[in-house]
């Protein structure tokens, strides 16, 4: 098995950011994004997206995450941050500004030949994160007790290259928290377990038909009057 960049290149590059990945590219044959994302997706918080570039043409790139380091979530003023284990809770006046403190403590450092979304913050910014902007009348009631703002960080991820049929398993070296060779072992690590999860673990998926013969039957009800 081979990892990229080699520790020699990998020492240089963490001059340039504290954010270094490291990376083994392997066939793809015998993978789609929808199983890798089966076999690797632990816990909560995980995602699978696809490129689509529009109509029939598809974009280059599946990026398949899962286990983030590092979640933030914001309901109205009331912030969540949790972290290797332990949460903290406070009140804040402006959550987007908590959400860019988070973001600014990582400078990646960007390999040629990877996608640019190698890792990172994925989530969502809800409908009335507006009002952290802007003065508005008083929300409706959140019923469904969803945060405002929710974003998970993460630090390693598979990422389909549709156009060279070949998966790339990633994981992000931190090169600020001590011994560089132990963090660039420690990634390599994380990749030989994102790949023998890949190999190893069962996709557990079975084929279902689709009904072509007439007009899907759906109950459904408006929630906007």
């Amino acid at each position: 098995m081979s990892h990229f960049p080699d520790f020699e290149t990998f020492s240089q590059l963490a001059r340039q950011g504290n954010i270094v990945p490291v990376y083994r590219k392997l066939v793809s044959d015998t993978l789609t994004p929808v199983s890798a994302y089966c076999k690797i997706a632990q816990g909560d918080h995980s995602f699978l997206f696809e490129s689509v570039i529009g109509g029939e043409k598809i974009g280059r790139y599946s990026f398949v995450g899962s286990n983030p380091f590092l979640e933030l979530e914001a309901f109205e003023t009331r912030v969540v941050i949790r972290e290797g284990g332990r949460s903290t809770e406070f009140e804040s006046p402006d959550p987007l500004a908590d959400l860019q403190k988070q973001l600014d403590k990582f400078q990646g450092v960007h390999l040629p030949g990877l996608p640019r979304f190698c890792g990172g913050a994925v989530g969502y910014a809800g409908y009335d994160t507006v009002r952290y902007v802007e003065r508005l009348p008083n929300p409706p009631e959140n019923d469904r007790k969803l945060p405002d703002l929710a974003f998970s960080f993460y630090d390693h991820m598979v990422v389909f290259d549709n156009i060279t049929k070949t998966v790339l398993a990633i994981s992000q070296a931190r090169t600020d928290q001590g011994d560089l060779r132990e963090a660039y072992d420690s990634a390599c690590r994380k990749v030989d377990e994102l790949c023998d999860r890949l190999e190893k673990v069962p996709a557990n998926l079975t084929l279902s038909d689709i009904d072509l013969t007439g007009e899907p039957n759906l109950s459904w009800k408006s929630n906007f009057t």
